[in-house]
């Protein structure tokens, strides 16, 4: 046998061909000025998100306004659905909050708004908006939004304390959609087995930087749950997409991360 580094022969390359998926679908984007925004900067209106992300094959959007986070939901919330007004292909989604201080509404009747607005996805920013998902905090919520409208849950970080939170509320509402969004590298070894536990938990791929961690977690728990994301406008959308486009995983399973797992999910909305 001859070997190639001794012989001074290249070894031999293996090359994949990459099927790219006709139309990706955004799950976590945000419309608006940001106090912090990324390398491409901030959206200021509807037509100049659409345009950036149809440089990367980006077709849809679930978008929420970054005053949502950033100032209050309520104000957020009207302004996104100002703006996006006659964008078909952004979609809106809304935040929520605890409603016992009397700035936001009650579950039921926040149930009611979305179902009159046709909004068919809730996000929530405990970590950013300094509330806790405990029942006595948030459990009214989660049980009005179970069965009606997915949860995105975003977060600061994976730590055990937010692992143990997201394991109780996915058993507890088992009826919940909840997608976690804005995770990091290093999750594995909680993410695994709380996806294995919690079939109602999805994973939102913007932020998840582990090396080949979207072909680890398309074995480890299938790729039915993982939906792509790319966290604009805080960070840029090449990294998240060279993650997808590039992940060693076969045509399908790139296709349903890509979008119909989000389309998918949305379809299950009461309305």
């Amino acid at each position: 046998m001859v070997c190639a580094r001794q012989s001074g022969l290249a070894a031999p390359v293996r090359f994949r061909t990459i099927t790219i998926v006709a139309e990706l679908f955004d799950a976590n984007c945000a419309l608006g000025m940001v106090s912090r925004p990324g390398p491409a900067g901030a959206f200021l209106t509807s037509d100049d998100l659409a345009a950036h992300q149809a440089r990367f094959g980006i077709g849809k959007a679930l978008v929420y306004h970054s005053l949502a986070v950033e100032e209050h939901p309520v104000a957020g919330n009207e302004l996104l659905m100002q703006a996006l007004e006659g964008h078909d292909t952004l979609i809106p989604s809304w935040l929520a909050l605890p409603h016992h201080t009397g700035e936001f509404p009650e579950p039921s009747r926040f149930v009611e708004e979305l179902r009159s607005a046709g909004v068919r996805a809730v996000r929530i920013f405990p970590d950013d908006q300094r509330f806790l998902t405990d029942d006595w905090v948030l459990g009214e919520l989660f049980a009005a939004l179970a069965g009606q409208v997915p949860l995105f849950w975003h977060i600061d970080a994976f730590s055990n304390a937010t692992v143990r939170d997201l394991y109780r509320v996915a058993t507890s509402h088992r009826d919940l959609q909840i997608v976690v969004c804005d995770v990091d590298k290093m999750i594995n070894r909680s993410m695994t087995p709380l996806m294995r536990e919690a079939p109602n938990i999805w994973l939102e791929t913007g932020g998840y930087r582990t090396h080949r961690g979207i072909e680890y977690l398309s074995n480890a728990v299938g790729a039915d749950r993982l939906v792509f994301g790319t966290k604009l406008p805080w960070q840029a959308v090449g990294p998240p997409h060279a993650e997808l486009m590039y992940a060693d995983i076969d045509d399908d399973a790139r296709q349903a991360i890509g979008a119909s797992n989000l389309e998918r999910l949305l379809a299950m909305a009461a309305w």
